[in-house]
């Protein structure tokens, strides 16, 4: 997609409100590129602004002057429409092919004669099935490519042909519902409508989506809406332009259903998101283990021992459970994920989009029929095959995997492992199958539609000319942070969502979702969320504790906020409290000790850590609690013991090395104190300042001079 400047400013303005100045920035943007019609154009706006400018300077009053106003702002953006969509085709060549393509089939492209040439298809194929085989096999073929052929022009126009009138929308609107189409056609032309009101909002496309959403039958038709216009929603444009945008959402938002299928949607596409992710847990976790494993099959009920090696048996007798249960585990995180929604199948068929057939635009939107002239060599060697009827029937690939997966079918099948292929030549499933009714339900159509939009926005060669809605840098595709759904029927459900996010570790759009919370739905659950995100986490713990008083989750994050800010004697009085709900929670004994030494409380601390280090002695938390109090309070001899078990029982940790030091130093031990912290320098990559400045407090306590510090940070 081109990015101008010029064309960008007219876009602020009229988001801006501001016409006057779109007026003046249009014109300017004419001057270097002249177009008669759009000058014209412009001419009569801009005719019509300074009548109602210089009426209004007159000191009349007119009622009618923010209708009058809001009018003029709608007929120049849809002017910028027209002229951005004109300069984008111009400068982008893909997309300069398709409009010259579609523009040069000399067809009517009036929706009348459309409508007429679709039903016409649907009639000739059904006299088709009238004839014998091998007279109708022929003229299918032909049928089929010819229709195929028109199918591309009308998708070439339809995301070409700029911005719609509302008659035209109307008429297309009941061409995608009515029964009379073939619903392959109606998916594709609802994509097209799709990818163009993405690129170039428009809200007689916008409107057509929604009502198709509303009003389809055809969940096919239906699920496809519902993703275009959730994409195609523009909030900045609905603020500002079209207020009729918010209003049709705000009307679908009051259905309850709309609200969920928007919900499922959201996680949806997060899954999508980490579809590449995914793809790199499954090649370097679960894959080795899967390929390397002899002596296994997977069948429907899971994994199978091949016959057993007698020898291998009687000399490794645990090696073979072990491999199973191994096998297992792996096999069945696969298959984890695949139930949960991640794509899967994302690595292995992103190699196999280099067919000619991809080349082609709208073959990414084109559902998997085996009548596509695409697959017509193919599909005479193969229609038949068992093998590969099983799994198109059963395994979950989306439309753009189904054609990937035929066109190197023969390629394939050599390097299937045998017993994946008697799997599916008996009519048995890899991995998980979903039955024909999940297969039916809107969410696993919607699913496939995703992963084809995903595949085609990642993988399409040309893929550079069309706005990006999976694009990693921000935070788009979280659609319910918009300022669209604030205040609506949908607000109940951002917790759901920002839950989910969290699962997630998507902190970014956690914290999107969470700015988009209306102040009336602050709830226990806002504040808590927004701490963990570490926004404001003490005012946030302490505003859900006044909600929920006796929550000890809410405390506990409130008495760790108030620690992190060095506010010990608080911090200290909520554990207090924390464990008066559970008093031998070992965490909320450790940190009220460490809250106790911040108070140089010492002997308080140490009663509590002596208890502990009695009934976990290896405990190497409370060891670590136990050797610092210990050292603060001047008992070196106690505290060196317990730092040499830690240092001898492993890897010590760079603050082990780190406080040890402090140790050695203050009981006179120097050169040890100095190799301590050169090691702790080395495993932390901190400066050698900061062991100073983090205790200088505690190191002046205990009688080191300012000489001494100089010559402690010259030795290391």
């Amino acid at each position: 997609m081109v990015n101008n400047e010029a064309l960008n400013l007219i876009l602020t303005q009229l988001l801006r409100r501001n016409l006057g100045e779109a007026i003046v920035a249009t014109d300017n943007f004419l001057a270097v590129h002249p177009h008669q019609v759009n000058t014209d154009r412009l001419f009569a706006i801009r005719t019509d602004y300074q009548l109602m400018t210089d009426y209004w300077r007159k000191g009349f009053k007119d009622p009618q002057l923010p209708n009058l106003y809001d009018t003029l702002l709608k007929r120049m953006y849809v002017l910028y429409a027209h002229i951005a969509n004109a300069y984008n085709i111009r400068h982008t060549p893909l997309l300069a092919s398709l409009y010259y393509k579609a523009q040069m089939s000399a067809r009517d492209w009036s929706p009348q004669t459309i409508r007429e040439g679709l039903e016409s298809f649907v009639s000739d194929v059904a006299m088709l099935e009238l004839e014998p085989s091998h007279t109708a096999a022929p003229k299918r073929k032909e049928l089929y490519a010819r229709h195929y052929q028109s199918m591309v022009e009308l998708f070439d126009y339809i995301l070409t042909s700029g911005i719609w009138t509302d008659g035209f929308s109307s008429a297309m609107e009941e061409m995608l519902l009515s029964p009379t189409i073939d619903t392959n056609d109606q998916q594709l032309m609802v994509s097209g409508v799709m990818l163009a009101v993405i690129d170039c909002f428009d809200i007689a496309k916008f409107r057509l989506l929604v009502h198709l959403y509303q009003k389809a039958t055809d969940e096919e038709v239906r699920q496809r809406a519902l993703i275009g216009w959730v994409f195609a929603l523009h909030a900045e444009i609905g603020q500002s332009i079209y207020a009729e945008e918010q209003t049709l959402v705000e009307q679908m938002l009051e259905d309850e259903a709309c609200c969920q299928e928007l919900v499922e949607l959201q996680k949806q596409l997060v899954f999508c998101i980490d579809a590449e992710r995914d793809h790199a847990t499954i090649q370097k976790e679960i894959m080795p283990d899967l390929i390397k494993q002899p002596g296994f099959r997977i069948t429907r009920n899971g994994i199978e021992e091949e016959a057993e090696d007698e020898l291998n048996d009687i000399l490794h007798p645990d090696e073979t459970e072990a491999n199973l249960e191994r096998l297992e585990a792996s096999f069945q995180r696969m298959v984890d994920m695949q139930k949960q929604g991640s794509d899967i199948y994302f690595g292995g068929f992103s190699q196999m989009k280099r067919f000619p057939y991809f080349n082609e635009l709208a073959n990414w939107f084109i559902p998997f029929d085996f009548n596509h002239p695409g697959l017509a060599t193919v599909s005479e060697k193969f229609r038949n095959s068992r093998f590969l009827n099983n799994i198109l029937r059963s395994a979950p690939f989306c439309n753009s995997d189904k054609y990937s997966f035929v066109l190197a079918f023969e390629q394939v099948v050599s390097k299937i492992p045998p017993s994946y292929i008697e799997l599916m030549e008996s009519g048995e499933a890899m991995l998980y199958e979903f039955s024909a009714e999940e297969k039916g339900k809107p969410a696993y159509i919607r699913r496939m539609c995703l992963q084809d939009l995903y595949r085609f926005y990642r993988l399409f060669k040309d893929r550079a000319a069309f706005r990006n809605i999976f694009a990693p840098a921000d935070v788009d595709y979280i659609f319910l942070s918009k300022v669209t759904f604030r205040q609506t029927h949908i607000e109940p459900y951002f917790n759901d969502v920002t839950a989910f996010l969290l699962k997630k570790n998507r902190r970014q759009e956690a914290a999107a979702m969470l700015n988009n919370y209306g102040e009336h739905r602050r709830d226990f659950h806002f504040y808590m969320m927004s701490a963990y995100l570490g926004r404001e986490p003490k005012q946030n713990y302490a505003q859900a504790l006044s909600l929920q008083p006796d929550n000890e989750r809410a405390l506990a994050g409130l008495a760790r906020a108030v620690f992190n800010e060095g506010d010990y004697q608080n911090a200290l009085d909520f554990y207090d409290k924390l464990l008066t709900l559970q008093p031998e929670k070992k965490s909320y004994l450790l940190n009220k000790a460490v809250c106790l030494t911040n108070l140089k409380r010492y002997a308080e601390a140490e009663r509590v850590l002596f208890r502990l280090n009695y009934e976990a002695e290896d405990d190497m938390n409370v060891n670590r609690v136990l050797a610092w109090t210990l050292t603060s309070d001047g008992k070196y001899d106690q505290a060196d013991k317990l730092y040499q078990q830690m240092l001898a029982g492993g890897k010590p940790s760079p603050d082990d090395l780190l406080n040890y030091g402090f140790c050695l130093w203050f009981s006179g031990h120097v050169d040890d104190a100095a190799d301590c912290f050169h090691r702790y320098l080395l495993e932390s990559g901190e400066p050698k300042e900061s062991i100073i400045e983090n205790e200088l407090e505690l190191i002046r306590e205990k009688g080191i001079t300012d000489p001494e510090i100089q010559m402690m940070l010259y030795i290391l």
